[in-house]
């Protein structure tokens, strides 16, 4: 069988021929969907990424400040904002660095208690939020103008089933595990 990547990737027919000599029984249509849905992501993913990249941010700097900006005095204590992302204290210590040495947020402590630390959203960080914003939301309207009302409230729909069915996939695993 010859090697294949993301961009070139195995047709129905390739799947059902590997399903066969493996003994498997899986829906061929079933997998290349999947594989339609993963370089679909991908690749906006990357789109987006590059965009968000473009005005000096990641990802997960850009939901920060969102976080600073809807909370009371713009401020959250570091174990918040680490719990709020589902990271951990070291990955929000780290990320938490450099948004300061980008001014985007500072540090203070408490006034109740001085080992307290509280990390608080700067002017330059709610600027920075306020222009990308625009973009952040058209890039997101952009990428469903071609839908009706309708095939939105479907894709929706779908997407709900779909992260319901994700916990299959965790017992999948949990087999996986059970037989080594």
């Amino acid at each position: 069988m010859s090697y294949y990547n993301f961009v070139d990737r195995p047709s129905k027919q390739r799947i059902k021929e590997m399903a066969a000599e493996l003994n498997l029984a899986v829906s061929p249509d079933a997998v290349h969907l999947f594989l339609d849905f993963q370089l679909t992501y991908r690749e906006i993913e990357k789109n987006y990424e590059h965009l968000v990249e473009s005005f000096d941010l990641s990802e997960s700097r850009f939901i920060i400040l969102m976080f600073l900006f809807y909370a009371d005095d713009k401020a959250l204590l570091p174990s918040e904002i680490a719990t709020k992302l589902g990271v951990t204290k070291p990955t929000i210590s780290k990320l938490l660095k450099g948004m300061q040495q980008q001014d985007l947020v500072t540090s203070h402590s408490s006034t109740e208690d001085k080992r307290v630390r509280y990390i608080q959203l700067t002017t330059a960080g709610e600027q920075l939020l306020r222009t990308f914003l625009p973009y952040n939301y058209r890039s997101s309207s952009l990428l469903f103008e071609d839908f009706s009302a309708t095939e939105m409230t479907q894709f929706s729909h779908l997407l709900r089933k779909l992260l319901k069915a994700k916990d299959k996939i965790q017992k999948l695993e949990e087999e996986h595990h059970a037989n080594q």
